[in-house]
This record gives structure tokens, C-alpha cells and sequence, in this order.
């Protein structure tokens, strides 16, 4: 027979693990996002019932980004984690093509995307698996019809993940969708008056943000981040400045500006900085909607909206 200490003791032991296990059994799901504007499609969705973490800092390209032992253990941990694809994230391509946590949001059902090539929308039924990665374009988060499919995805894997808070994920999504058509159409009547004004962009990332608001730029410094322009390309565009077929040329907050500056020196053209890492916005402080209206924004102040 066990004397009152042991029974005492006992008693106590599984005081503390009945106070223990609720705590377990109510811990939240873990969503990592691999660049900060998923990170705010995220937190949309997830509200109070999920964490989100970002994976790249704001400083990183997520295009030659490599990975540290601490990335590798918030990946491995997470209940979720929600990449562009290697269209993107290509150093994570061997990671997470196969990982149960992972999800591939250019090959997401629905997703409508745009190849390189094309310059145009292809609703991708993702039967072409033999299409080049280089082919699909991944700026995927640029564009808002592109950005409701992103939530969706959101929504679903937490909706399986974490059942019990299911219905108040999918009043978030509903929520999020009214308002970015909201946003959508309002930047759409205020960019119509502008469509034909003529801008460069230091890189080709904007394809979707511009087939939704009907704009086109005349040209770009490059078409990857991590190669320089052309000496080609910079007289080229150097000399449509100087004709003054260009309101302004965007720069982007990661890559140095004085390429630029020296490309509309003595001009009036304008220079303006298009951030589509949204480097100053914060998860959990800002939406996906204030990204949205921010690059909205830029574009006005380029063509001259009082």
C-alpha cells in the first residue's frame, strides 16, 4: 500500500499534467512564409488563431537567398509553410518539393498564371509539367486576383490543420476578398486616367500588378535582379529619357539607386522606388490591402495625381 506522501505526491503529479495538457492541446499553428507580403496574406487569414513568421529578412533576394541552420529549424517545425515555388524560392526547390508541410502556391488549383514569354495571363491548369520553371512568372503576390488564390490557400491548409477554428478562417478570407476587390477597383478608376503615361522599372516583376490595372511600362533595366543591365539596354533607355517618353523610373529599395539617378540626370524625369518586398510594412501591424495601395500609390505619384 502507498503511504500518504506517495499518494500526496502522485496527486500532484497529475495536477500538474491535467494543467499542462490543455495548454498543449490549445497551442497554435505555426505558418512560415518564405517573403513578408505572403507573410501579410497570411496573418489576413490566420488572425488570432495562427502565428505567422516570415523566413527572409528584409534586406534578402529571394532569388539567391541561402539558408541558415536556424531557417532549416522554423521550417521543419512549422505546421505550414507557404513558398512561391522554384519559379521564386529556387534554393528551396529540393526542400520542400516533397516536404507534407509545404505549400506550392504557383501550382496552388486556381492559381491564374503568366509566363515570361507570353506576356500575357494563362489560366494554368498545371498539366504542363514540362514547362520551364524559368517560363511561369512568380511575382505571383503582385497581383490581386493572384493574392485571393494565395488566402485561399491559406485558408484551406489551416481549415485542416486547425478544424476546430475553420469557420473563423473562412470569415477572414471572405473579409479579406471584399476588401481587396474593393481596393482593386478603386485603384483601377484612379489608374485609368493614366494608362497610356510611359515608365521604366528596374526589373520585370510587375506583370501581374499591371495586367490588373491595365498599364504597361516601356521598358526594364533588367530582367533578373542579380545581373546588371546591358550597356545596350541603359543607352537605349538613357535615350527615350532624354526624349521624355518616360514620367519616371522606378527603382527598388534592395539594389542600389545611383544607376538610375545617372540614367534621368538632367532630365525631369522622376525617380520613385517601387518596394514589392514591402520592406516597411510589418506583419501583424499592416494588411495585405495597405501593400496594395502602397504600389498603387507609387504608380500615381509617377504620373502625376494631385
Amino acid at each position: 500500500m502507498m503511504d500518504d506522501t506517495m499518494i500526496s505526491s502522485t496527486k500532484k503529479f497529475f495536477i500538474a499534467l491535467m494543467l499542462f495538457l490543455p495548454a498543449v492541446a490549445s497551442a497554435q499553428p505555426n505558418l512560415v512564409t518564405t517573403i513578408k507580403p505572403l507573410g501579410l496574406i497570411a496573418n489576413d487569414i490566420a488572425g488570432n488563431h495562427a502565428n505567422v513568421e516570415v523566413l527572409l529578412p528584409d534586406s534578402a533576394s529571394p532569388h539567391d537567398y541561402a539558408l541558415k541552420p536556424s531557417d532549416l529549424k522554423k521550417i521543419s517545425s512549422a505546421d505550414a509553410v507557404f513558398w512561391v515555388g522554384p519559379e521564386l524560392e529556387l534554393f528551396l526547390e529540393k526542400l520542400l518539393s516533397d516536404a507534407d508541410n509545404a505549400v506550392r502556391l504557383t501550382s496552388y488549383p486556381g492559381m491564374p498564371v503568366r509566363y515570361f514569354e507570353e506576356g500575357s495571363h494563362g489560366h494554368d491548369d498545371h498539366d504542363h509539367h514540362d514547362h520551364s520553371h524559368d517560363g511561369i512568372d512568380g511575382h505571383i503576390w503582385l497581383g490581386p486576383d493572384q493574392s485571393i488564390v494565395i488566402a485561399q490557400a491559406v485558408k484551406d491548409k489551416l481549415s485542416k490543420i486547425d478544424p476546430e477554428n475553420a469557420k473563423a478562417y473562412e470569415d477572414n478570407y471572405t473579409a479579406f476578398k471584399a476588401e481587396l476587390e474593393q481596393a482593386k477597383l478603386a485603384l483601377q478608376t484612379r489608374l485609368a486616367a493614366f494608362n497610356n503615361k510611359g515608365y521604366f522599372l528596374f526589373h520585370d516583376a510587375y506583370g501581374y500588378f499591371e495586367d490588373a490595372f491595365k498599364l504597361s511600362p516601356l521598358g526594364h533595366l533588367t530582367i533578373n535582379p542579380d545581373r546588371k543591365p546591358g550597356a545596350k539596354t541603359l543607352v537605349t533607355i538613357r535615350g527615350a529619357i532624354k526624349e521624355g517618353k518616360a514620367q519616371c523610373v522606378f527603382s527598388e529599395p534592395q539594389f542600389n539607386p545611383a544607376m538610375v539617378s545617372t540614367l534621368v540626370k538632367g532630365t525631369d524625369t522622376k525617380v520613385l522606388v517601387l518596394d514589392p518586398m514591402a520592406t516597411d510594412l510589418k506583419v501583424g501591424s499592416n494588411q495585405y490591402v495597405d501593400f496594395l495601395n502602397q504600389l498603387g500609390s507609387q504608380y500615381l505619384s509617377c504620373f502625376g495625381e494631385i
